[in-house]
């Protein structure tokens, strides 16, 4: 009789681990995917901006709109568009606040990409 309990133990742990993981993942990966997409509008910026013949103001425009519309705490300040013989190069720093119903987890993010690396 004393290994029944034992059983609902288990399966009671392994629940919470599964409803842990769920949480987790619902709360991360929409994240990592603003990211990523965040972080290919960077690229596309730099592959086309001698192209297009957009200033590094405007290109940090158009990333803080992008920015605001993922969702992602990137003020404008934030992002950086230099010149580079052939192009420019953007870099992007930015901290993205994420919580975990126990806990608060901080996600450091470091992007970068320029006009060489675009293609």
């Amino acid at each position: 009789m004393s290994q029944g309990g034992g059983s609902a133990i288990k399966i009671l742990i392994a629940l919470v681990v599964i409803a842990a993981v769920g949480v987790g993942g619902v709360r991360v990966v929409p994240v990592y995917v603003n990211v990523y997409e965040f972080e290919d509008a960077m690229r596309s910026q730099a592959k086309f901006a001698t192209v297009e013949r957009k200033t590094p103001e405007g290109i940090r425009d158009d990333l803080s709109k992008k920015a605001k519309e993922l969702e992602l705490p990137l003020t404008r300040e934030q992002i950086q568009v230099s010149t580079i013989t052939g192009g420019v190069a953007i870099a992007a720093r930015f901290t993205v606040p994420v919580d975990l119903v126990v806990t608060q987890r901080n996600f450091e993010f470091n992007l970068s990409a320029d006009t060489r690396s675009a293609y």
